[in-house]
């Protein structure tokens, strides 16, 4: 092999062109395909163990770029001229690492795809996705349990008038398709706050992966994504349990569900804690580290900056700010609930907030279906558009035995639902319970916590097995 100012010589039979003859055409598809490939390629080399890349995606760019009246050379001459003469055309920078002399062919072979082929490079890399969050069972999940919460919402709350009561029979289906709601709705708020304190725990875990990911020696990947996916989606499911405990009345109070309370509002915290740090340990979103260079590769040209910009981030931090405000106002009305009417201007504020507190609550209830709908309208275009970047052949949109079971977690909800609706209030309620005991319906609507629903005891013999 000879070397002069130009070009290469490798044989008698082939010499390489110079760089001004070479095809850097950006709207050649040919040449786009090819050399996003190869970018990909040298760019997951960093991700893991491996050192080389293999000969294809090289030999494939080298074979693109050549002049179409060209002389097509072997595989193993395009591997030398790769080898020994491009990938030498390097310099040191400041920070004593290599970089290609400018207006070298090695810059003009890496820069390009970049800067002109940017879709071939986000197709070609080795992106896997998320299912256990954007999966389409989640998806379903998510909008089953918004459907739901939302009818539950609007269901409870007409019935929180009273104007059915008054105007239906009570053995009437409409009142029993309204009882169907108020009964079943105990069952639903405990499902949804497993439900988002199961989604909390796990975004908690991979969040703090996320944390780790710069100490470790393992190849984490794809942390930016399954992040981001994660404390939305968890901040999400906490909206449902709060809107259905707004809207529901009469439903007891439990020790359980004040310990779900206390666990979503501590894992909220850790969470947001940890995804501030994860995104803010460099200037935006940048990881120092050469193994994370993927990863800044798919935020950069991938990922839609605008749509987290300007719809992600908006509506994780309101429902993050509807959270923390109702649990402050919880906290304050349960300090308040005890004082004597005997205060010094007590009796006129408390007369006060009971004329306010049906709209700012009403208010209040409408601002959470509303910020919860529009978390999961954004979630689901940021996703669509993550696949559509990322290609078809990747696991995003797969189904999981995960993702089957978390669209059963709604099932015993339309269970209860369905029971109460076929039986009546009393009758399908006091299925559910042992023989022992029977439903009395209360005569009051309004909900005592000093006055528990009356459960009377039968006894039951062997006639009645």
């Amino acid at each position: 092999m000879s070397v002069n100012a130009s070009h290469v010589i490798f044989s008698v039979d082939w010499q390489a062109p110079p760089l001004s003859a070479l095809n850097f055409d950006p709207n050649d598809e040919a040449v786009c395909g090819p050399a996003g490939a190869w970018k990909a390629a040298t760019v997951s080399v960093f991700q893991g163990d491996q050192s080389i890349i293999t000969t294809n995606y090289v030999t494939d760019y080298l074979r693109a770029i050549l002049p179409s009246n060209e002389t097509q050379p072997s595989d193993w001459v395009l591997l030398h001229w790769y080898n020994d003469y491009i990938v030498q055309e390097v310099t040191m920078d400041d920070t004593n690492s290599s970089v290609p002399i400018p207006g070298s062919l090695l810059e003009k072979f890496s820069a390009f795809p970049l800067l002109n082929c940017t879709t071939d490079i986000c197709k070609n890399l080795d992106w896997t996705g998320d299912p256990d969050v954007s999966g389409r069972g989640m998806l379903i999940t998510y909008y089953i349990a918004a459907a739901l919460v939302t009818l539950y919402f609007f269901a409870l709350t007409l019935s929180g008038e009273g104007f059915f009561k008054l105007h239906l029979p009570a053995g009437s289906k409409r009142a029993w398709l309204l009882a169907g709601f108020e009964e079943s709705a105990s069952t639903f708020l405990d499902a949804t706050l497993i439900f988002a304190v199961s989604m909390l725990a796990a975004a908690c875990f991979r969040l703090s992966e996320a944390f780790f990911q710069e100490y470790d020696d393992s190849s984490s990947h794809w942390m930016i994504y399954a992040s981001i996916g994660s404390i939305y989606m968890s901040t999400f499911s906490s909206l449902l349990p709060l809107l259905l405990q707004l809207s529901a009345h009469g439903v007891r109070h439990h020790w359980l569900r004040v310990v779900l309370w206390t666990l979503i509002i501590l894992l909220g915290i850790a969470n947001e804690v940890l995804y501030d740090y994860f995104f803010g340990k460099a200037e935006f979103y940048v990881f120092s580290q050469l193994r994370d260079l993927l990863e800044n590769v798919w935020l950069d040209l991938c990922s839609p900056i605008k749509l987290l910009d300007n719809g992600l981030d908006p509506t994780l931090r309101i429902a993050q700010i509807l959270l923390v405000v109702n649990a402050i106002c919880y906290v304050i009305w349960m300090r308040l609930r005890g004082r004597p009417d005997n205060l010094a201007g007590w009796p006129r504020l408390k007369l006060f907030w009971q004329r306010v507190s049906p709209y700012i609550k009403l208010l209040n209830m409408l601002l959470c279906c509303s910020v919860m709908w529009a978390m999961l309208a954004f979630f689901h275009v940021y996703r669509d558009k993550v696949n559509e970047a990322a290609g078809s052949d990747n696991q995003n949109s797969d189904w999981t035995f995960g993702q089957v079971l978390s669209v059963a977690t709604w099932v015993p909800v339309g269970v209860e639902f369905a029971t109460v609706l076929k039986y009546g209030p009393e009758e399908g309620l006091g299925k559910k319970i042992s023989r022992k005991y029977t439903i009395v319906a209360s005569n009051s609507f309004d909900y005592d916590e000093k006055r528990e629903m009356q459960y009377s005891r039968v006894e039951t013999g062997l006639s009645n097995l």
